[in-house]
């Protein structure tokens, strides 16, 4: 019993713990934390010194995200009211607390939008949102033209509700190259997979024009570093930006890419990411040998990835003219299509489209062979 309360102590203590450690990382909450004691003690000199700090440093990074429009909310409104609690009256700080929370709310309201209405589309289903609408025109109005983070959103969601509307898309394009240095590291990467997923999107419609807007998009996340978590660059993000190289043509940059980033992979990733790539890589390249070489090396553990490397197996048997290891590995790939249930049912039937065409484009080339010989 005494060891259960001990541990139990223990466990209270770390949690308290973690939670001062996150805390201590947050130089902003820090800050506010601070001023709020300062103030609570009636320390004058010491808490107007801190304020005004506060405030200069929100001028000075320029950050435009709805943590920094927060951060000033409430500086601004600690000093209302300490200014309420000395007996002060003066409207220039409540204008400003009240502009600055209508600036937070507006802004975090519209990113939040912006993600319901992207997970409805993958979804396909409908969103009703009449306060979304409100907010709308008033940002369409000009009331928040001087706060550049609620105007990019206002962008993301009208590619999200009109994806026709090109224009919307070009100055999302230019809000997020002119201000994504302005923006925390996760803030910046939200930004551009917005933009990633109206680039694909688009494609998928039959706008193969994107794909190259969808390259330059990626190589300017890479530039800002908005693709990285931690220090690390999804799998999927990896092989995305060597498959639309490749399609582009742009075989160096994607040599050069593969060999600068593959070390940002996560770990338990990275072998298996970069050999698939480099096989697709060699293949497009035509050197289907360095292809088939390191397609085994690829781990077939993830169906994903057995997919994609089954597709560039079957690729480079027909490159090669090798029919009987070309239809030998089309059967077995179709039986692996038919008994995983993994497999969404669209990809299914893109993958057995493949295998067909391809096994009755080398049985035509066989027979004119065979009719020449």
């Amino acid at each position: 019993k005494v060891v259960r309360y001990i541990l139990t102590d223990i466990n209270r203590l770390l949690y308290e713990f973690l939670a001062f450690k996150r805390m201590a990382a947050d130089e902003a909450q820090m800050r506010s934390l601070l001023l709020e004691e300062l103030q609570g003690r009636h320390c004058t000199k010491a808490f107007a010194r801190t304020l005004n700090a506060t405030l200069r440093q929100l001028d000075t990074t320029q950050s435009i995200g709805p943590d920094a429009l927060k951060q000033r909310y409430d500086a601004l409104n600690m000093k209302v009211r300490s200014e309420l609690q000395e007996g002060q009256r003066s409207t220039a700080h409540f204008e400003g607390s009240s502009a600055a929370l209508d600036r937070f709310f507006v802004a975090r309201k519209l990113q939040m939008s912006a993600e319901k209405l992207n997970i409805h589309f993958i979804l396909n289903t409908t969103s009703d949102d009449p306060f979304l609408d409100i907010l709308m025109q008033q940002v369409d109005n000009g009331q928040f033209n001087d706060a550049p983070y609620i105007i990019i959103y206002r962008e993301v969601i009208r590619t999200l509700q009109n994806p026709d509307d090109t224009e919307a898309f070009r100055r999302l394009q230019h809000g997020a190259a002119t201000h994504a240095q302005h923006l925390p590291q996760g803030e910046r990467h939200d930004l551009y997979q917005h933009i990633l997923n109206y680039c694909i999107r688009r494609i998928n419609a039959g706008r193969l024009q994107f794909q190259s807007e969808l390259f330059a998009t990626y190589r300017e996340a890479l530039t800002h570093g908005a693709l990285l978590t931690d220090g690390i660059l999804s799998q999927w993000d990896f092989k995305n930006i060597v498959t639309i190289g490749l399609r582009l043509r742009e075989a160096e940059f994607v040599e050069g890419f593969i060999e600068e980033y593959g070390s940002t992979l996560a770990e338990n990733h990275r072998a298996n990411a970069v050999a698939y790539n480099r096989a697709n890589l060699h293949f497009h390249a035509k050197n289907y040998r360095q292809a088939l070489t390191q397609l085994q090396r690829v781990d077939l553990d993830d169906v994903f990835y057995r997919l994609d490397a089954r597709s560039i197996l079957l690729k480079t048997y027909f490159e090669m003219d090798d029919p009987d290891a070309l239809f030998y590995h089309a059967s077995a790939f179709r039986t692996f299509l038919l008994r995983n249930r993994t497999i969404s049912d669209r990809q299914r039937k893109v993958y057995q489209n493949l295998i067909r065409f391809t096994v009755s484009l080398a049985r035509c080339c066989t027979d004119r062979h065979r009719i020449r010989a």
